[in-house]
Formats: C-alpha cells, sequence, structure tokens
C-alpha cells in the first residue's frame, strides 16, 4: 500500500481538476430579452416615456422665454429623469447599457446647462440645449425593446 499513495493522491488530485474544470454551468451573459428582462424593462420604461412625453411643455416656456417656469419644470417634473433612466438602462441587455448610461449622463448635462441659460435669459443656448436633451432622450428610448 506505500507504494501506491503517491500514485493514489495524484489521481485524485487529476480527478479534483477535471471536477474544477468541468463542473458546473457557468453564468452566461444574456445576448437577447428573455421574458424575465422584458418584464423588467416594461416596468421602469413608463416612468421614463412619461418624462418624454412632457417635453414640449419645457420648449413652450423656452419659447416664451419663461424662464422661472424653465427652472422650475427641470428641477420638478425632470428632477426623476436621471434616476429613472438609471434604472431602465440598468435592464437592458449588457451590450447596450453603456451607451444608454451615456446618453442619460448626457441628457442630464445638457439639461444643466439649459437651466443655467435659464438662469442668465440666453434664448439661443437653453433651444441647443433643449434640442440637443431631446436628441439624446430619443437615441436612449431607440435602445429600448418595445414590448
Amino acid at each position: 500500500m506505500g507504494r501506491f499513495r503517491p500514485l493514489l493522491g495524484i489521481l485524485l488530485a487529476i480527478v479534483a481538476t477535471c471536477l474544477v474544470a468541468c463542473g458546473g454551468p457557468s453564468a452566461k451573459i444574456p445576448t437577447t430579452y428573455t421574458p424575465e428582462i422584458l418584464q423588467q424593462v416594461e416596468l421602469y420604461t413608463p416612468g421614463v416615456v412619461s418624462l418624454r412625453d412632457r417635453f414640449p411643455e419645457l420648449e413652450g416656456y423656452i419659447q416664451n422665454q419663461d424662464w422661472v417656469n424653465v427652472q422650475s419644470f427641470i428641477h420638478g417634473p425632470m428632477g426623476e429623469l436621471r434616476a429613472r433612466m438609471n434604472r431602465l438602462a440598468a435592464t437592458l441587455l449588457q451590450k447596450d447599457q453603456p451607451q444608454a448610461q451615456s446618453l442619460a449622463k448626457e441628457l442630464y448635462v445638457h439639461l444643466e446647462r439649459l437651466d443655467e441659460a435659464a438662469a442668465n435669459g440666453q434664448q439661443v443656448t437653453a433651444g441647443q440645449e433643449y434640442r440637443n436633451a431631446l436628441d439624446d432622450f430619443d437615441s436612449f428610448l431607440n435602445l429600448v425593446p418595445t414590448v
């Protein structure tokens, strides 16, 4: 038996290595939307879309140079936008998440610049930032699957 101990140790090491290497299923990153993922997307999409639907109100305030309402709108209804977009972005496919997060961040930057333009009564800058924000918002929504 003394001669077989080293051999037994090597054999056990080989078996253990094979079990670890060939063992259980590895976590796979989804490449298509599963019903479970779509359910999560469906949960967060309406909150984001409802804010997109309100953007024309902001445009009206800018056209009328109603800077108080522009700022109130940005800090009021649009105050939840960043959190809602980030939650929705996290439900997208992993390949789309970085772009969605980047667009959400850019949109927020445009709203900050719009707020600053409103504080200074700069209609042209406010209009440009509004259009840039709208473009980023629409690009973000284009990443979201329709359910």
